[in-house]
């Protein structure tokens, strides 16, 4: 037993001593960063249905409600959801991008029993993201939606006005990530990281998704009692080292 563990240590012998003396080599590290920030502003979305005679009636007061409503939320320091977004990688930025198109109402017409004598009514119906700045904003905005024919959606979204500077610290974390990865990788084989030859954004499908999966999982979280809302800002790199003696 004990000639066989010789033999075998005299045969990784070399391949220990070649790996320790390699020269220059390159590796190229898969990483992602991420970070959480303060939310800074939170989507609502926002449903209205109005009824006319028929679509155009139901259409014009669906419009006056309208109107009405985004005044009643402006003196809140409520806006209509835009559709800006600093970064493609946040789930998030990704989400708030959808804001972008305007909506068209919808229409239906009642149906009524057989023998009413009542004129069926026509029913106007859109949907309309608004971003607030506070949570108790949106508390104060509960009153003037309901008072133009609205119903508030319980969901609200944590967000971010800007993404850039979020994002640069999330890749900023990724570097730092894949730097320690390089570092582990020089070690094994006797070298020292020396140079970052090249950083990518290309997307590696796998990190991209667990990222986002992660990301998913600190939007549907409950938050604690009293606590901040976080938004979660994800950056995946590829980042190519070589490592020398």
């Amino acid at each position: 037993m004990i000639k066989y563990a010789f033999a075998l240590a005299l045969l990784g012998a070399p391949m220990v001593a070649q790996a320790q003396t390699a020269g220059p080599v390159s590796v190229e590290i898969v990483s992602t960063g991420q970070v959480s920030v303060p939310a800074q502003r939170y989507r609502m979305s926002v449903t209205l249905t109005a009824k006319g005679k028929d679509e155009t009636a139901a259409g014009a007061t669906l419009a006056a409600n309208r109107a009405k409503l985004m005044q009643a939320l402006a003196a809140l320091n409520i806006r209509e959801g835009q559709g800006d977004i600093g970064t493609t990688n946040s789930l998030m930025g990704l989400i708030s991008s959808f804001a972008g198109a305007k909506s068209k109402p919808s229409f239906s017409l009642e149906t009524l029993d057989e023998d009413s004598d009542e004129t069926p009514q026509s029913t106007a119906t859109e949907t309309l993201q608004f971003d607030a700045p506070t949570r108790a904003a949106i508390e104060s905005a509960k009153a003037p939606i309901e008072a133009n024919g609205g119903k508030l959606d319980e969901d609200v979204l944590p967000l971010l006005t800007d993404y850039v500077a979020p994002t640069r610290a999330a890749k900023a974390a990724a570097i730092k990530k894949a730097q320690g990865e390089a570092d582990a990788y020089a070690a094994t084989l006797g070298l020292k990281r020396s140079a970052i030859i090249k950083v990518s954004e290309k997307q590696d499908p796998t990190a991209g998704a667990l990222a986002l999966i992660g990301e998913l999982v600190t939007i549907v979280a409950p938050k604690k009692e009293g606590g901040v809302d976080q938004v979660t800002v994800n950056a995946s790199l590829v980042v190519e080292f070589q490592l020398s003696r």
